[in-house]
């Protein structure tokens, strides 16, 4: 298997692989000192080609931006590909591709990490046990938050802002529909913890309005008290908006606080069922490493028993036997 990017959540993928015996090369345009690392320029196709070529499954840790072109490299390659997703309008142009990979002999699948990924296939798993409603609550936070955003940087500032940017894709009165990001605030409690907040933000639920026949379907990122406002404020500003966006990012970047330990909280529920994860840093890994990581990691695996095609990973996932899978790596969902 081939990660593409060697930043936290491709080192996690990469992790978990190995240790499930599968072999690994991993690669990034920057040096690290890694087993298995080579440098390569995801912008340059024809050595990329060239590398993917030689194995089996290609996994890109990379921003979205990059997944679409890598998506039509694997089928030239004809090499299995998945890819952390972040972007519901890359993901659609790449599950156009199903034909394509289907002659190619090939699987692709989108939207492998936690959210969307991990979401998408316990919520189809709540779907199919007969929930006609889907509110998906998620959010990576800092176990110690500091002001002024009380946030820390787990994972790309670039998926980070396009959540916050985009509309967020629901399902209201069975019929799908936008709305504003960074708006629907509504107070949400975890064991442990203060009082939280949970938003509309882009990207969460992908796929999930087109494959769940549902009355209603939601997502909401978690986040400590007071960071929805605080971020609306910059978007309402124009700071995310082309030109200024780049700059915002690299203030962020900056200004966010990296090494801090973590916790990913997730609850999914619908009707009179709920299921509940509560992951921390391990000591090595952070939460999102882990729910992130070894969730893609896991997929990739998987991938060889699915028949050849472009699919959302709800649709191709025994959502059972990838709950046990999360369960050996102390991943928890529990349902209430």
């Amino acid at each position: 298997m081939l990660v593409l990017g060697a930043g936290k959540m491709g080192i996690a993928i990469a992790h978990d692989l190995l240790k499930n015996n599968e072999e690994v090369r991993i690669c990034d345009i920057v040096e690290k000192n890694i087993p298995n690392f080579f440098i390569i320029d995801a912008n340059d196709e024809e050595k990329l080609l060239e590398e993917m070529k030689k194995e089996d499954v290609v996994i890109s840790a990379l921003p979205y931006e990059f997944n679409y072109k890598l998506a039509k490299l694997a089928i030239k390659a004809k090499a299995n590909f998945i890819d952390l997703g972040g972007n519901s309008h890359i993901v659609e142009k790449e599950l156009k591709l199903h034909e394509e990979a289907k002659k190619a002999g090939i699987t692709i699948i989108p939207d492998c990490g936690l959210a969307p990924g991990m979401t998408n296939i316990i919520s189809y798993h709540l779907w199919q046990s007969g929930v006609g409603e889907i509110h998906i609550r998620v959010g990576g936070l800092p176990q110690n938050p500091k002001p002024p955003l009380n946030y820390a940087l787990f994972f790309s500032i670039k998926g980070l802002i396009n959540e916050y940017l985009e509309d967020s894709i629901i399902v209201k009165d069975g019929k799908i529909c936008k709305v504003e990001s960074l708006t629907g605030i509504e107070e949400i409690e975890f064991f442990g913890f203060p009082s939280l907040e949970a938003f509309y933000t882009h990207g969460g639920t992908s796929t999930l309005p087109k494959t769940l026949k549902v009355r209603e379907l939601d997502y909401k990122t978690i986040r400590y008290k007071g960071h929805a406002e605080k971020m609306k404020l910059l978007k309402d500003l124009g700071f995310f908006e082309k030109g200024a966006r780049e700059f915002t990012e690299k203030i962020l970047e900056k200004a966010l606080p990296k090494d801090e330990k973590d916790v990913v909280l997730a609850r999914i529920y619908g009707n009179d069922v709920e299921m509940e994860l509560m992951d921390f840093h391990d000591g090595e890994f952070s939460a999102m490493q882990r729910t992130t990581g070894f969730s893609t990691a896991i997929i990739a695996k998987m991938i060889y028993d699915i028949k050849e095609g472009a699919y959302p990973p709800e649709l191709v996932i025994d959502s059972d036997k990838f709950i046990k899978e999360l369960q050996k790596r102390n991943i928890k969902w529990r349902k209430k």
